[in-house]
C-alpha cells in the first residue's frame, strides 16, 4: 500500500477536529492535531479554513466524520446548527478523493485500531480475533455502530441504538422513568445517558430523590460524585447501568464475541462507575443467555483522537474496495 497523507476531520455536537493522518504500511499515525469549540465558527468551512490556514497542509485525499445523517449532497449538525455543503468543501479540498460519514460511525471504525494507553479495560476478557465488535456510548448523544469482519476488511453499521428504550431495574430508575415519561413522552437510553437529556435527567432525579433543585452542571455533578454525594453518585450510577444495558443488549443482537467498546465523552467521566459491579451486572447477567455474553470483554474508548483514526481507516477501506 502506498504511503500518503490524508486531512482527517471529526464535526460533533460541541467540538471540530481536524489533524494529518500518515499512512505507512497500512498503519495510521496523526500530526497537526486541531481541536476547537464549534461555536467558535459560522460553518464547518469557516473551522476548516482556519485549520488550512494555520497548517497550510498538504494531503492526497480527506475523510470526515459529522454528527449528522450523510449520504446526501448537504449533511446537517442538529446539535450544531451547521448545515454542510460537500461540493463547497470538495472545492475548498481541490477535489481530492474525498470520504464522508457519520461521526460515530468514525469512532466505530477505530476500535480495533485502537491499543495501549488509548483504551482502559472495564471487564478483561479474551476476545475471538475477527469476531464482531459492538461500539457505543454517550456524548452529546448517543452512538452505536457493530463491526464485520469479511473479506474486504471490516464493515461498519450504524443504527440509531442510543434512542432503546431506558429499561430501569431499581426502585429510584422506576420512579425516574415515570417522571420523565410525564414530561417527555418517550424515554430512552440518550435522555438518561447523554448531554442532551442531562438537564431532564438532573431535575427529574432530584425531584424523585426528595431534594431540593440546584442548577448543577454535569462537570459538577462528577465532582460531587466522586465527594460522595447521594444525588450525584446515583445519577453517575444510573447513566453507568444505562449504557451497560444498552451495550449488553447490543452484544446480544451481533454476537460481539470481538470485543465491546464503550465510547463517548460522557462515558470517560463515568469509568468508575462503569466497573462497579452492580453495573457490570447489567450487561452480564442475561438469564439463559448469560453464557453467551460471559466471555466478551468490554474496554473504554480513551483516546479524544479515535474519531480521525478511525476516519482515516475508512478512507483506506473504501479505496481498497475500488470505491475511491
Amino acid at each position: 500500500m502506498t504511503d500518503r497523507t490524508l486531512l482527517v476531520g471529526d464535526a460533533g455536537g460541541t467540538n471540530v477536529r481536524f489533524a494529518l493522518a500518515h499512512i505507512a504500511g497500512g498503519r495510521v499515525t496523526l500530526s497537526e492535531i486541531w481541536k476547537r469549540p464549534g461555536e467558535q465558527y459560522p460553518t464547518f468551512e469557516a473551522a476548516l479554513d482556519a485549520y488550512l490556514t494555520e497548517t497550510r497542509a498538504d494531503y492526497a485525499g480527506a475523510s470526515f466524520g459529522f454528527a449528522g445523517v450523510t449520504g446526501g449532497s448537504t449533511v446537517e449538525l442538529l446539535n450544531r446548527g451547521w448545515v454542510v455543503d460537500l461540493a463547497a468543501v470538495e472545492m475548498r479540498l481541490g477535489g481530492c478523493p474525498l470520504t464522508v460519514v457519520n461521526d460515530f460511525i468514525a469512532m466505530a471504525r477505530s476500535a480495533p485500531e485502537l491499543s495501549g494507553d488509548q483504551l482502559k479495560v472495564i471487564k478483561a476478557n479474551e476476545a475471538v480475533a475477527g469476531g464482531s465488535i459492538a461500539v457505543g456510548g454517550p456524548g452529546t448523544g448517543f452512538g452505536v455502530g457493530i463491526l464485520r469482519k469479511t473479506g474486504g476488511g471490516w464493515v461498519v453499521v450504524g443504527g440509531e441504538g442510543g434512542h432503546q428504550a431506558f429499561t430501569p431495574e431499581t426502585e429510584i430508575e422506576w420512579k425516574l422513568a415515570e417522571r420523565l415519561r410525564e414530561s417527555l413522552g418517550y424515554v430512552s437510553n440518550e435522555i438518561v445517558t447523554a448531554g442532551m437529556g442531562f438537564d431532564d435527567t438532573r431535575d427529574a432525579l432530584f425531584e424523585v430523590m426528595g431534594l431540593k433543585p440546584k442548577p448543577l452542571t454535569q462537570a459538577e455533578v462528577i465532582d460531587a460524585a466522586h465527594a460522595g454525594d447521594a444525588l450525584a453518585l446515583e445519577f453517575c450510577r444510573i447513566r453507568a447501568r444505562a449504557t451497560l444495558t444498552c451495550m449488553g443488549n447490543m452484544a446480544l443482537m451481533s454476537n460481539a464475541t470481538g470485543g465491546v467498546f464503550v465510547a463517548g465523552g460522557v462515558s470517560q467521566r463515568l469509568e468508575p462507575w462503569l466497573k462497579e459491579p452492580a453495573t457490570l451486572d447489567r450487561f452480564y447477567k442475561r438469564g439463559v443467555r448469560t453464557g453467551l455474553v460471559k466471555p466478551i470483554p468490554i474496554n473504554l474508548i480513551a483516546s479524544e483522537a479515535a474519531p480521525l483514526i478511525g476516519s482515516a481507516y475508512l478512507w483506506l477501506d473504501e479505496q481498497a474496495r475500488g470505491w475511491l
